[in-house]
């Protein structure tokens, strides 16, 4: 070969791998929440998609940051990303990166936390989060709660979407009770 035809290929190889890396930027971006880091909706549906029967059981847990909006309406809204940051980092520290962690919606958070079939460990998981989270915000002179919902999904034959729909009803059943705690969900008798 040519040194023209080695360097057109170098070129060429070159705008290949710059093409590449801004695809993988771009698909972190539609898949990632770029205040946390966290997953986002889009890409946390796409994590449960590809669980497999490995995965299971799982433990869903669904987190509100409890009065943000009193958060950002006194400290305002720099503050309360600061918070929204404080809790996704502290929900890293507290799973595993094989966990699926996603900011759900503006002040929720979902995490499936893979391979957990005991009651009292998922409970335990959720409640060591909760008072994480208050014990780091209030070292920022912030008094706030983190209320916790959780479901346990024991086969994967299961429907994901059905363990979310009871986490959610745990969490606001902790939020009404005992705002700041965390609630495992039980099918009402």
């Amino acid at each position: 070969h040519s040194m023209i035809d080695l360097r057109r290929r170098l070129r060429g190889l070159v705008r290949f791998m710059e093409m590449r890396k801004r695809d993988r930027l771009l698909q972190k971006e539609a898949s990632h929440d770029h205040l946390t880091g966290l997953l986002n909706r889009r890409g946390f549906k796409a994590r449960i998609d590809v669980l497999s029967a490995e995965d299971f059981p799982l433990a869903v847990c669904l987190f509100d940051l409890d009065d943000l909006k009193k958060v950002n309406d006194n400290y305002g809204h720099e503050t309360g990303d600061r918070m929204l940051q404080i809790f996704a980092e502290n929900i890293r520290n507290h799973t595993r990166t094989t966990d699926i962690r996603c900011r759900y919606g503006g002040d929720e958070f979902a995490v499936i936390l893979k391979q957990i079939n005991d009651e009292q460990t998922a409970l335990k998981k959720g409640s060591e989060i909760c008072h994480d989270i208050r014990e780091s915000v209030s070292a920022e002179n912030i008094s706030t709660f983190t209320s916790c919902g959780i479901a346990l999904l024991n086969s994967y034959g299961e429907t994901l979407d059905d363990a979310i729909e009871h986490a959610a009803k745990a969490l606001y059943r902790a939020k009404r009770e005992n705002k700041g705690s965390c609630c495992l969900w039980a099918e009402e008798k």
